[in-house]
């Protein structure tokens, strides 16, 4: 009934001064054999946290992300009187 439960995998940041992200990009997929597979993404010149972000061009999901703790979260648009919400940390990896 849903993709309910969602798996986020290559999850990339860039920070050109160290300091701030002007890309950050990932993969979600749906666990429970639903469809949902695509990836997700923005950039911009200074992405601010705490914004909401499309994933995309006719997308129902949108994003934000919380540098300060590596926190993605995440909303799905199902209908005009349902949203779903999702929160994940991610590890910080620098290269």
């Amino acid at each position: 009934e849903g993709d309910y439960v969602w798996k986020i995998s290559e999850f990339y940041g860039r920070k050109p001064e160290g300091t701030y992200y002007n890309s950050l990009g990932f993969n979600i997929k749906a666990t429970n054999g639903g469809t949902l597979d695509f990836t997700c993404s923005a950039q911009a010149d200074k992405l601010e946290d705490h914004k909401w972000y499309s994933c995309g061009e006719n997308s129902f999901m949108d994003f934000s992300f919380d540098s300060d703790r590596s926190g993605l979260l995440l909303k799905q648009k199902v209908s005009d009187d349902i949203t779903y919400v999702a929160t994940a940390t991610l590890p910080n990896y620098c290269r």
